[in-house]
C-alpha cells in the first residue's frame, strides 16, 4: 500500500512537471509510468521470494501476480490511449524502418514480447518445462520499453529519468544474470 501510495505521488509529480496536452494523454503518460514501475517491481518480486514471504506474510506467486497483472492492465492502457488520441492502431505495430526507429518505436514489440511471456506463465501447465524459457522474454520485453521510454517518452526526457530507467534496467539485465547462472548450477 506504501509502495503504491509513493509510486503514485511519484507518477502524478513527473506528469504535473511537463502538464501540457489532455487528461487523456496525462493518463496515457501515468499508465505507462506506473505499468514501467509494476512490471519492474514484479521482475524483483520474483527474485526475492523468500523475503517478499516473510514481509508480506502470503505466498510470493500472489504478491508476485498482483504486480503483474496490474503492470500488463497499465501497459495496456498506454497504447490505447495514444491509439485513441491519434484514432490509429498504428501504435500496436513495430517499425523496421532502421534500427533507430525500432528501438524508438520499441513499445509495440515490448508490449508483444511481455504478452507471450505472460501467457507463457498461465498456460504453463500446457507447455510444460519450457514455459520458464518463453517467460524469460519479460526481461527483453522491460529493456525494450525502457529504451523507448528512454528515447521518446515525454517524462523521461530529464536526465535524472533516464538515469533512474538505466539504473532500473542494469537492475534487471543483473537480476537476469543471476537468475541463469542459479539455473546452471542447479
Amino acid at each position: 500500500m506504501l509502495v503504491g501510495c509513493v509510486a503514485l505521488a511519484l507518477v502524478g509529480s513527473l506528469v504535473s512537471m511537463q502538464p501540457y496536452g489532455t487528461p487523456l494523454n496525462w493518463f496515457t503518460r501515468g499508465a505507462a509510468l506506473l505499468g514501467y514501475l509494476a512490471i519492474f517491481l514484479s521482475i524483483i518480486s520474483s527474485s526475492t521470494m523468500r523475503q517478499l514471504v516473510r514481509f508480506f506474510g502470503r505466498p510470493f506467486v500472489r504478491v508476485h501476480h498482483i504486480l503483474s497483472v496490474t503492470g500488463l492492465i497499465l501497459i495496456t492502457l498506454h497504447p490505447l490511449g495514444v491509439a485513441w488520441s491519434s484514432a490509429s492502431l498504428r501504435v500496436f505495430l513495430p517499425r523496421f524502418g532502421s534500427w533507430l526507429a525500432f528501438l524508438q518505436w520499441g513499445g509495440p514489440p515490448a508490449w508483444y514480447l511481455i504478452h507471450i511471456g505472460s501467457l507463457a506463465a498461465v498456460r504453463r501447465q500446457s507447455i510444460s518445462r519450457n514455459w520458464r524459457t518463453v517467460h524469460l522474454l519479460n526481461y527483453a520485453a522491460f529493456l525494450l520499453g525502457t529504451i523507448h521510454a528512454t528515447l521518446i517518452g515525454t517524462d523521461f526526457q530529464s536526465t535524472v529519468a533516464k538515469a533512474v530507467a538505466v539504473a532500473l534496467a542494469i537492475v534487471v539485465v543483473a537480476l537476469f544474470i543471476q537468475k541463469r547462472f542459479r539455473g546452471r548450477k542447479r
